[in-house]
């Protein structure tokens, strides 16, 4: 049904035709409790025809709102947009001037991600509207997977933000919803899982099960021109609202011209399938900086992807080359060196010796670091530089959500979603790129695709990972579906103990969850004589291709990936279960050889190799918690 409020009896609608899609502006009467008024829509379609928004101006009070629909039903029923700011209110009293339509067809590629190529296809709106004299252009994306809007104001000098009046509200009456309570214990690294509370994290995932259609609803491109939001949720609208403790640290400030952050909802009807394959935070960030890539348009080669040993949890942080020589027989590109380190080694000349050993071993060393000494531009231009200076390849940065210009460092919440956290961020990105360093951030807020802009960002925190023991296992089992969506995740993969899976549930884990640098947070060694070495020593850490096989937020997940010509499948389980996987994703008329580990045990696996093709289905059975993972490689042979 659609709402009365916004749809009466009579409509007069014009259409319009613009590089062979069709547009629709329309005037509308509404019938409402204070009587009749007009409202003019302006309505987009995504390039497949799929996905429909329909933009209306009231006349009556100047406000804006929108509605959504996919495959003609409605997945997003009227819900208001505008901003509070010094330079107007623009939540009501808006005076329509102009409209222009885009199309917006691109590919580009990265270094790291589920897609080596990414193709941002879109047909963009733009409604310029004005109020007492100052402009405002509202912006809207129609794309295959899903919806995007923003606004741009024109102008010079300052402006400050006092509030949004931004909201998703969703269609329908039976809703299940996945994402994390806000505020919690651990900030972003509380636990993901089904939530039912009126303060969450951003991003959220929502099942519209009287609409068939999963949306995850976030925020895109955010850097220190503004803040991360959060959502307050009343019944099925969610309103976007400021960090808790934005006011202690002061107002939402800027400067003209100014656009902000894209309030995104990706959209998949069925499944969860379009929701975790896309790649829609990352279409909707700035192109990447010029200072990266080469003449051709690729991204330079010091932005190298890789795997990662970790000494944090295993121990042995006082042996460098040991670290080195795993990873090096491993075949991985880092070893990350944590809290500490550098006194821990001897000094700085100590850390330089490890450096040029790692080298020799082409293996690359990133250090640890806080935040306390990046906190301001020339600390952490000086601290990157040493860095630098002593041969590290990266650096960890950690406690974002510490305010450490603060006596009571940790007495805040979600500090790190401040403009003040944010634009630290923007300075360490910058310096990155001067510096040609890796970057990984930690106790750090929601990704949202700044990996586009700044690939040099390899993977970031923000998850529950390895670093805490007790965790349900459908924590593990929606990061893919909701945190994994939004970039890189620094999970932190297999360790022996403290994961609540089995031995081929966490071999799963490089596969099901993605990172341009996957760290591993067990013992090298024991990675080393483990059997499954077999299959992880070869997991790459970029991917070319990622399809959603099957799965249901916090249940279940199975996923395959390729790289080149070899294709990776792996999947999760929190409760045992079996599944037939067909693979007719694979070439035709080719042989595979498919190298295969299931559960047996909680701590064993089976291991199996066999030919297999594209009319081949895979029966697998996960025990609880458990899980498998396969590689398959074009006419290799099979061996025993």
């Amino acid at each position: 049904m659609v709402d009365d409020q916004f749809y009466g009896k009579d409509r007069f609608m014009r259409t319009l035709h613009r590089s062979g899609r069709l547009f629709l502006a329309a005037i509308l009467i509404t019938f409402g409790a204070a009587g009749i008024s007009a409202a003019a829509e302006y309505s987009i379609v995504s390039p497949d025809g799929n996905i429909t928004v329909m933009v209306m101006h009231h006349q009556d009070d100047g406000t804006l709102s929108y509605r959504v629909e996919s495959r003609g039903r409605e997945i997003i029923s009227a819900s208001p947009v505008g901003i509070h700011t010094s330079r107007g209110d623009f939540r009501s009293g808006l005076t329509f001037v102009s409209r222009s339509l885009n199309t917006i067809d691109e590919t580009f590629t990265l270094p790291h991600g589920k897609v080596s190529t990414y193709q941002n296809h879109a047909i963009e709106q733009t409604l310029r509207l004005s109020r007492d004299g100052q402009a405002i252009d509202i912006l809207f994306r129609a794309y295959n997977d899903g919806v995007a809007f923003c606004f741009v104001i024109p102008g010079s000098g300052d402006i400050e933000f006092f509030e949004e009046n931004n909201v998703i509200r969703l269609a329908g009456r039976n809703f299940t919803y996945w994402g994390q309570q806000h505020p919690n214990r651990y900030g972003y690294e509380g636990s993901l899982g089904p939530v039912a509370s009126e303060r969450l994290s951003i991003p959220v995932l929502a099942h519209l099960k009287d609409r068939d259609h999963y949306v995850l609803m976030g925020q895109a491109a955010t850097y220190g021109h503004y803040i991360q939001p959060h959502f307050e949720r009343s019944e099925s609208a969610f309103y976007f609202r400021f960090p808790l403790d934005q006011s202690r640290v002061g107002p939402v400030r800027s400067t003209l011209p100014f656009q902000s952050p894209w309030r995104m909802i990706i959209i998949s009807p069925n499944t969860p399938a379009q929701i975790v394959e896309s790649c829609l935070v990352e279409n909707l960030n700035p192109s990447t900086d010029p200072r990266l890539l080469n003449p051709d348009g690729t991204v330079k080669s010091w932005v190298r992807p890789g795997r990662v040993m970790w000494d944090f949890i295993a121990g042995d942080r006082d042996k460098p080359t040991m670290w080195v020589d795993l990873a090096d027989e491993m075949g991985w590109e880092y070893y990350l060196a944590d809290a500490g380190f550098a006194n821990r080694w001897g000094g700085g000349q100590a850390v330089r010796e490890a450096t040029q050993y790692a080298a020799s071993k082409h293996v690359g060393i990133i250090g640890w670091a806080h935040t306390r000494d990046y906190d301001t531009y020339e600390k952490a231009a000086a601290n990157m530089r040493r860095y630098a200076e002593w041969g590290l390849k990266g650096a960890k940065i950690d406690f974002f959500d510490h305010n450490t210009l603060d006596e009571n460092s940790r007495e805040w919440r979600d500090y790190e979603d401040t403009q003040r956290s944010l634009q630290m961020r923007d300075w360490i990105f910058e310096l990155g790129i001067e510096n040609q360093f890796l970057l990984e951030l930690h106790g750090n807020t929601m990704p949202t695709g700044e990996r586009r802009r700044y690939p040099h960002l390899m993977t970031l925190e923000g998850v529950d990972g390895m670093e805490r023991r007790t965790k349900p296992a459908a924590n593990d089992l929606t990061i893919p579906y909701v945190r994994n969506v939004m970039g890189p995740v620094s999970y932190t993969v297999i360790h022996f103990d403290r994961s609540p899976g089995s031995h081929a549930y966490q071999m799963a884990m490089p596969i099901v969850y993605e990172a341009g640098m996957m760290i591993y947070a067990e013992h090298g060694q024991k990675l080393l004589d483990w059997p499954g070495r077999e299959m992880i020593q070869d997991v790459p850490s970029a991917w070319d291709e990622t399809r959603f096989i099957e799965g249901r937020p916090a249940e279940y997940i199975i996923i395959a990936r390729r790289k080149g010509q070899d294709w990776f499948i792996a999947g999760m389980t929190d409760q045992a279960r079996t599944t037939d996987i067909s693979l007719k994703f694979l070439s035709e008329g080719r042989d595979y050889a498919a190298l295969i580990f299931k559960d047996e045990t909680h701590t064993t696996m089976d291991r199996e190799i066999r030919t297999v093709k594209q009319t081949t289905t895979l029966s697998i059975s996960m025990r609880q918690r458990g899980g498998f993972a396969i590689r398959l490689s074009p006419d290799a042979p099979v061996a025993p």
